[in-house]
């Protein structure tokens, strides 16, 4: 009696100690959780007979001086960990120091449950009885913890540990807050270190999984304990996937529940309510990916919820109501993607800090960009911390101003490539790109890929070739665009070159009526304006260049038939080209001149239309992003037997067949830049004429 009093006696002593000597562990109500490993807690560990709690992981002699009394036995010296790793982390985490040492006697599935330094039974006492101290295993506790609890040694798929969280490391990405901020509820150890009892109070589950805040006490938001230390730009103003309300429709599988970890994770749950954990699973990722991430890490994160998943394949199962644009999946799944899904690319996604003083933002290492490490996946584009719902409008939507070059919201925080642009049609290296942290216009995102930004001086193959004749590889659109080019469409914050007008007989006649759905010879675009998937347009699909039936991405038909007879109605240029103006549609019949358009003025366009059904590319580059002259002419009937002549892809020429007798291309060696609109004869395309060569008309 008296033995068992003397015990007693001490777990008391130690539950005030406890209580007055330290601030960690003050919250009391451990009986009542999973952390009560005695006889009659009803847990699934739990002692055959032994009814002490606190003894299970303390003892007031002969403690472990790593923790305060501590009377589990740690995990042996020759343990050793893997920590958390990213390419993104600025934090170092070694082997487990402090508390998370400690839990991890227990959390990381070497040790028994019940293996005491100090086990129960006769200590010294007033009564001069005595047994000496012995280390052992509580009966009914032998076995090691299992499941979603058993951490392993392998840490890679938890949430770092063990690392000095201070101002310095906070003030590297500004994606931390301060710690000298945190109200309490996040506790840094006395080295000021992070550990499990960070997050986690073992005393307590007056919050599920011993955490210390509610997992939606920040108004119904998820995650409130992770926005304590983590500071993500943009979260809290309008992005869409931490407002969402939509729910999982219970078909298939829950796209942000992992069973047993998740704490709002059955039919009901929302983006909303689950905030971090809807891509994010700190604890024993499935997946063990960078970042924490519940999926590959790349598009088949995103693909959870923006995929075929939802509703028989129709719809994303993410929209607060049923809609179809919400499934970028249907896009990736068409005959011209963006090869998000190309099983080649995985892995390939690397992302990196910038610099602190500057380029701090997440963005992709460039050297992944180009070669064998080239690739494109959902988060090369879209930043999901700060995207905001909306997307950059289609032409007719915006007739009012038709100004739709600045990135849209989908595109908030992505980060990119500006341009120091050199002469007309000269290269731009990658040398001459300056990186974004945050595009402000949509070109620079697509320069980061689809220029010498990325390439650096090897411009890669295709992964996928034209459905037809001829060649086609990558094309430098840094170089394209430059507007510095005599023409070229108008993306970047530069108005076009052609201002619409021509001068017959020194009379100057304006045909930017020409331009349809508000456009004007002042107008910018987007590169979505015609990259884009169609359906789109019918208000069916995604808005943006996942995918296609039409190469390349396109929203409209566009090839080497594109300007003949029934194309007029469908194909791309004329969705922003008046068909009644560019081909004979408008009933021409004969006439070298087109009568009721530019008071009679030559209308060339209207006649080779009339007279030979040609096509677009007849004159103009297959690739009209921009030429080295002016309205995207190309020149050469073929580069081998025209010296001089443009090469594919830009001249197609030997893609398509000329109606009669007659070549198509315009002599390489004429000099078109000096002709004026309006006052072409049949000799400048019908002779070898006389000029410059490939000059600029300079």
């Amino acid at each position: 009696m008296r033995a068992q009093f003397y015990s007693t006696f001490w777990l008391r002593l130690l539950g005030a100690w406890l209580l007055l000597g330290s601030t960690v562990l003050v919250e009391a109500g451990i009986e009542t959780t999973k952390h009560n490993l005695s006889a009659s807690s009803g847990n699934t560990h739990r002692a055959t007979s032994e009814e002490r709690i606190c003894l299970m992981c303390h003892t007031p002699h002969n403690a472990n001086p790593a923790g305060p009394l501590w009377n589990h036995k740690l995990s042996s010296s020759g343990t050793v960990y893997t920590p958390y790793s990213s390419s993104t982390l600025n934090a170092a985490p070694g082997q487990p120091t402090g508390a998370s040492k400690l839990c991890l006697a227990c959390h990381d599935g070497t040790i028994a449950v019940g293996a005491l330094l100090n086990m129960p039974g006769a200590i010294q006492g007033y009564d001069g009885l005595s047994q000496p101290y012995y280390d052992g295993i509580i009966p009914g506790l032998e076995a090691m913890i299992t499941g979603t609890a058993n951490l392993g040694v392998d840490l890679r798929d938890d949430h770092p540990i063990s690392f000095v969280y201070d101002l310095s490391l906070a003030g590297y990405s500004l994606e931390l807050h301060d710690p000298a901020g945190l109200t309490g509820k996040i506790r840094l150890d006395g080295n000021d270190e992070l550990q499990c009892t960070s997050c986690h109070n073992p005393h307590s589950d007056t919050y599920p999984k011993f955490l210390r805040m509610g997992f939606t006490d920040a108004g119904g938001f998820g995650s409130p304990l992770c926005l304590e230390c983590h500071n993500k730009s943009g979260w809290e103003l309008g992005n869409k996937h931490r407002d969402s309300e939509a729910q999982w429709n219970g078909s298939g599988n829950n796209p942000w529940h992992i069973t047993g970890q998740n704490l709002a994770n059955d039919v009901g749950s929302t983006p909303k309510i689950n905030g971090c954990e809807s891509c994010h699973q700190p604890h024993n990722n499935p997946n063990g990916n960078e970042r924490l991430l519940k999926g590959d890490g790349e598009s088949g994160l995103c693909l959870n919820c923006h995929g075929n998943s939802g509703l028989g394949g129709l719809e994303g199962n993410v929209s607060d109501t049923p809609d179809s644009t919400f499934n970028i999946e249907r896009s990736l799944d068409k005959l011209y993607p963006h090869p998000a899904l190309d099983a080649a690319y995985d892995g390939r996604h690397r992302p990196i800090r910038g610099d602190a003083a500057a380029n701090y933002k997440v963005r992709e290492d460039p050297d992944n960009l180009t070669g064998a490490n080239r690739h494109v996946e959902c988060q090369d584009c879209h930043n999901p911390h700060e995207a905001k719902a909306g997307v950059s409008p289609n032409p007719e939507d915006s007739i009012s101003d038709n100004t739709t070059h600045l990135a849209s919201n989908v595109l908030k925080g992505v980060w990119g490539v500006a341009p120091s642009w050199p002469g007309a049609w000269a290269e731009v290296l990658r040398f001459d790109y300056t990186v974004v942290d945050e595009v402000t216009h949509q070109y620079q995102l697509c320069l980061k890929c689809h220029s010498d930004y990325a390439f650096n001086g090897a411009i890669p193959p295709e992964s996928y070739a034209y459905p037809g004749p001829g060649i086609y590889t990558l094309t430098d659109q840094g170089k394209e665009f430059n507007p510095n080019n005599p023409s070229y469409h108008p993306v970047t914050e530069f108005a076009g070159k052609n201002d619409f007008q021509m001068t017959v007989s020194s009379v100057v006649y304006d045909y930017s009526s020409s331009l349809l759905k508000g456009f004007t010879a002042a107008s910018t675009m987007n590169c979505t304006d015609c990259h884009s998937d169609p359906d789109a347009l019918a208000g069916t699909g995604p808005k943006g260049p996942h995918g296609s039936e039409y190469w390349p991405i396109l929203n409209a038909p566009y090839d080497e038939t594109t300007g003949q007879s029934g194309t007029w109605d469908t194909h791309l240029c004329f969705r922003c080209h008046d068909k009644n103006v560019y081909t004979n549609a408008g009933g021409t019949t004969g006439e070298w001149w087109r009568t009721g358009y530019s008071n009679g003025s030559r209308n060339l366009h209207a006649f080779h239309s009339m007279r030979r059904n040609a096509p677009c590319m007849t004159c103009h580059s297959a690739v009209p992003h921009g030429m080295p002259r002016r309205a995207l002419l190309v020149y050469g009937r073929s580069p081998s037997t025209d010296a001089g002549a443009d090469s594919e892809p830009y001249n197609a020429q030997t893609r398509r067949v000329a109606t009669g007798t007659e070549n198509w291309g315009i002599p390489s060696a004429r000099d078109v830049d000096s002709i004026p609109s309006g006052n072409w004869a049949r000799s400048y395309c019908h002779s070898t004429g006389v000029g410059v060569g490939c000059g600029m008309g300079m």
